[in-house]
């Protein structure tokens, strides 16, 4: 019989602490935070994007920069060298 009324007790326990005036503003304090900077990397991510195609030559040289310069430490790093 315990078991039974364990869990039930243990949700509305946990119901009414989620309810308190104090836990409410402070969870809604949370999300506010939380939609707020979602946006803010959103609008980061359509920037970068923008950025990248209007810039398509220099994108290319880099990501080529990059490729050459793990591919020399590849080699460097190989035991036949």
């Amino acid at each position: 019989m315990l078991k039974r009324i364990v869990a039930p007790l243990t949700v509305w326990a946990v119901t009414k602490v989620l309810e308190a005036p104090r836990v409410k503003d402070a969870m809604g304090e949370v999300d506010r935070k939380f939609h707020k900077r979602r946006k803010e990397v959103g609008r980061s991510l359509v920037r970068a994007s923008s950025n990248a195609m209007r810039q398509r030559v220099w994108l290319a040289a880099g990501v080529a920069a990059i490729v050459t310069g793990v591919g020399m430490m590849a080699k460097a790093t190989s035991a036949r060298g």
